[in-house]
Parts: structure tokens; sequence; C-alpha cells
């Protein structure tokens, strides 16, 4: 599959081949990162970076330059992968393709399509504004699995199904967060042959990342102190126990999570105490979002989490309660000390 791409594509998408490959070329080394007025730049700005995914969960736009924005990006993830918690890495994964999404939006589906193939191997056929993608594809990378992201409510032919432009760009996005956080599993650092700078460098990102680590671990001290947490049904406490390693959740478990608590009678701020542990948590968008759950704006009505079937269905359950249809049945039931029976499915 060939695609033209510009120099400022390298900048958009620093985490391609061939932007990596430029940088080569250029044998840009990190020894020549570790020195003189280029590499403290990319250096600099790289910590930067890092530093605004910590602190704010986003990572900034691009350089003019391409081939310094690549060499930022490059040298963000070795900063990040030298913290070695992979709780920071899917945050800078999630941040990262924010910002890739908001380009990724703006391009044709042939390019779309190629950075799906050139990153995630994705088998695809070129349509009209969109593609026929295979569905193993489309099921990797799906965001949801609800609604029109559920295979069952698509037309699917000869092992594909149509996805237009839109839904590519939702599935790119997806598709470059894994591939982000694979670059930063598959960092290896030669700490011996690393220059000084970087050490520097290594330990202001460290302190920055453990004095945020220490509130997240204050939140999980929180939530695990207080007593309703142990009459939570099993998929319940998963979602919690996700948001506190630090995964980044769909939408369906966010609003099974936001109302199961709002009426076992968590308060708003309690809820975006627990949300605060989300890669991507924003708090004017979580606060909104918990209120309308919770009935406190729009209709004034206060939605229910999903009901056992539907939370199988849309894969945040992997266990069967004995007499139970629904997650609140389960926490009254256990709240007046009669636990319904557990059986995880295989």
């Amino acid at each position: 599959m060939k695609v033209l791409l510009t120099l400022n594509d390298y900048a958009k998408y620093p985490f391609l081949p061939e932007a990596f490959n430029r940088i080569k070329e250029n044998r840009l080394t990190l020894d020549e990162l570790g020195e003189g007025e280029l590499g403290r730049e990319v250096l600099g700005e790289a910590v930067e970076r890092v530093k605004k995914v910590i602190r704010d969960r986003v990572y900034p736009a691009p350089l003019e330059d391409p081939d310094l924005e690549v060499a930022v990006f490059m040298t963000s993830l070795i900063l990040a992968a030298a913290v070695s918690d992979r709780v920071l890495w899917e945050r800078v994964a999630v941040a990262f393709s924010k910002r890739t999404s908001v380009f990724l939006e703006a391009e044709d589906s042939a390019k779309i399509v190629y950075i799906g193939w050139r990153i995630a191997g994705w088998q695809v056929v070129l349509e009209e504004e969109g593609a026929k993608m295979f569905f193993r594809d489309f099921i990797e990378y799906a965001p949801e699995y609800s609604g029109k992201w559920k295979l069952v409510n698509r037309v699917l032919s000869g092992g594909y199904l149509f996805v237009d432009k839109v839904e590519l760009a939702r599935l790119a996005e997806t598709a470059v967060k894994k591939y982000v956080y694979k670059l930063l599993e598959s960092v290896k650092i030669d700490y011996e042959s690393l220059p000084q700078s970087f050490f520097a460098a290594i330990e202001e990102v460290s302190r920055e990342w453990a004095a945020r680590r220490r509130e997240f671990t204050l939140i999980g001290v929180k939530i695990s102190s207080k007593e309703t947490p142990k009459y939570f049904p099993p998929c319940i406490q998963a979602i919690v126990e996700a948001l506190k390693s630090g995964k980044n959740l769909p939408h369906s478990a966010r609003f099974a999570l936001a109302a199961f608590l709002s009426n076992i009678g968590y308060s708003v701020d309690e809820m975006l105490e627990i949300f605060r542990l989300s890669p991507d948590f924003r708090e004017d968008i979580a606060r909104y979002q918990i209120e309308h759950i919770a009935g406190l704006r729009g209709s004034r009505t206060k939605y229910t989490p999903y009901k056992c079937d539907n939370m199988r269905s849309l894969g945040l359950c992997r266990w069967r309660c004995e007499g139970v249809k629904h997650p609140l049945q389960f926490f009254y039931r256990a709240l007046r000390g009669r636990r319904p029976r557990v059986v995880e499915e295989a």
C-alpha cells in the first residue's frame, strides 16, 4: 500500500517507521542528544512533554520542525520508558493518541488506512468514503463493545464489514494508543552509554511522576478503606481495579461504574476522586457526565447501571452470580449478609 507522506505528516505521526528512519538517516544519536544546543533543546522539550502528560494528561501540539518533532517524540518515549511504570506508559499512550485523533479526523480514508496498516497490519479494502475492514481488526480496535461497535450490529460479508471515514479515524486512534504503548514496552536502555544529561532528565521526570503517583495511592487507599467496596459485585470490583491500575476505561465501563456508585449513595465529589485515576481524566467533563448520570443535570433522570446480561454483552462481566440479574441486586443482598455465590466463566 502506497501513500505519499509529507514532512508535515512526520510531525503529526512521528511514530511511523518512515519518521523513525528519517532520524536514523540523519544519524541523530543519543550522544548527540546529550550534548550541544540541539541536544539540549530536544531533551528539554521531551522532559516538558512527559511532565505535561503527567500533570494535565495532554500531549502538546507538534513543533514546526518535523525532524525536531520526531526526535522529541522518540526522546520522550525513552524518558517515559525509563520510569518503568506501566501506569505512566498508559497515560502517555492515551494522551498521544488523543492528540493524534485530531489529525486523523481531517485525513482522507486512504491515509488513515495506510497508518492502520503500517502500525497494526490492518486488512482493509478502500471504498468510497470509507473502507471494508476484516472483522478481527474491527474487534481488536473498536473503542467500545456497545452500539455500532458491536459486531452483531454490523453487516458482515466474506469476513469484512464497511466502516465510514469517521469510524476509521476512531479505530486508528485506538491502534495508535496500542502501538505507542508497545513502543514504550520495547524501549531498551543501555544505561552505561547513556549521556549524563539523560540521567538528570530521567530523574526530573521520575520526581514529577512519583509525586503524582502518591496522589493515586492515597485515592486507592480511600476507596479500599470505605466499607462499601467489599459488597460490590465482581464486575464493579473489576472496573475499580482497572482504574486503580491506570487503565483507560471504555465509555460503557465508566457509565456502569458511575451509575452504580450514584445509586448506592456516593456523592459527585467521591466519584470524581475515583475517576481521577483515569489516564484521560478532565474534571470539567467528568463532573458534567457524573452529574448527568446522577440525575442532577439535563432531564434529571437518575440512571441505573446495566443489567447483568447487558454487562456480559458489553464485555464488562465474566461472572455468574447465583440468583442475581442486576449489579445493585448483588450489592443489597451482600449488604444484608446474603452474598450471592459467584462463579467465574471460562
